[in-house]
């Protein structure tokens, strides 16, 4: 059930929504429209031989909000999910996870032998937010050994997945940005270390299981919105880490009504066309003024350079269920408007045919 914080909050919600309906009728001239069905991810790809299985470990090397999110969709998927931070994090992760279960199995680093997880590590997500994992973690992880032996499955991992931010002159500043502290050069050559020694590793390089996923500014993650995202959200006391309030509107914003997807192959984004201003600004005249508020959060309305943590969340582990050489080697997920996950059917078509949704 979502949670309101008073009764004018939810008078604001049915205006919203009313307003919502009644503007469907009024834009199709700009986007398409796609109808979705509610689909939990661990069963979306039954028309392919699953990579992972039900039951197989993934490990999630962070930290972060998204980091949290994608192990929950991962334990919904009948996947096991392992969370890796430092013992400070974890401590702080149990309040927003709400997951005895998927905290338990939280570990400070990589496995020893004779540990529960040694040897049972299917895959490996590296899924960190911002630039905080030096390149050397790269070869210590994915070529990690102990007394000799490998921790993973058979001596080898299925999956290798990066999750990692994608090119764009517009993005905006993440939750913690503050202009005083600004370091963000030092943060893009982190990333760029980071993705640049991955991409020579050879479980990338060589292999087919090895894959990086772009991603956009990251948005939402929680629980306030549609019943899809009700067992996959963390605590919406996420929506609170930011000191400013515009940013706690837009995150709920993005769970509520930007859980459609794009995917688009290599690193890249969705450029809003030159006369999308002024198009839109023509359209929206005399009685259909009232509309503009709500205008892009309906009909599949695309995001130039945005994404919401659960879109992100999905599209990885869509991933670690399907055979290699099903989807882009490299590939960004963006996210358009849509208070459903894409179906089945439709995150098939996302994969074989990856691109732009349409303005």
């Amino acid at each position: 059930m979502m949670r309101r914080s008073s009764n004018n909050n939810n008078n604001n919600g049915i205006a919203i929504l009313i307003a919502t309906i009644l503007l469907v009728v009024v834009v199709d001239a700009f986007v398409s429209t796609t109808t979705t069905t509610t689909t939990n991810v661990g069963k979306s790809s039954s028309v392919l031989s699953a990579a992972l299985v039900e039951g197989d470990q993934v490990m999630l090397i962070g930290p972060g909000f998204l980091q949290l999110v994608m192990s929950k969709t991962c334990k919904a998927a009948g996947l096991r999910p392992l969370i890796v931070a430092p013992q400070l994090k974890l401590d702080n992760f149990a309040q927003y996870v709400e997951d005895e279960g998927i905290m338990k199995d939280s570990t400070i680093g990589m496995p020893e032998v004779g540990e529960d997880q040694f040897g049972n590590i299917a895959a490996i997500v590296f899924c960190a937010e911002d630039a905080v994992l030096p390149a050397s973690y790269i070869k210590r992880v994915l070529d990690y050994q102990d007394l000799g032996q490998s921790p993973f499955t058979d001596g080898k991992l299925k999956k290798v997945v990066m999750c990692a931010p994608c090119q764009s002159e517009k993005k905006e500043k993440s939750m913690g940005w503050m202009p005083i502290f600004n370091n963000d050069d030092k943060k893009e050559k982190v990333w760029n270390d980071f993705v640049d020694t991955y991409s020579t590793h050879p479980m990338y390089k060589d292999s087919d299981i090895g894959s990086i996923v772009r991603f956009g500014t990251l948005l939402g993650g929680s629980t306030d919105g549609p019943e899809c995202i009700q067992e996959l959200g963390i605590s919406e006391k996420m929506y609170k880490m930011s000191l400013e309030q515009y940013r706690d509107i837009r995150e709920r914003g993005f769970d509520r009504f930007k859980l459609g997807a794009q995917l688009l192959e290599g690193n890249t984004v969705n450029p809003r066309p030159p006369n999308q201003d002024k198009i839109e600004k023509e359209y929206f005249v005399n009685d259909k003024k009232e509309f503009m508020e709500t205008f892009t959060v309906v009909n599949g309305y695309p995001e130039e350079d945005r994404t919401n943590r659960h879109t992100v969340a999905q599209v990885v582990v869509q991933s670690l269920l399907r055979d290699d050489k099903t989807y882009p080697k490299e590939l960004t997920i963006l996210s358009k408007a849509a208070s459903q996950f894409p179906s089945d059917n439709e995150w098939n078509e996302l994969f074989d045919s990856p691109g732009p949704a349409n303005w």
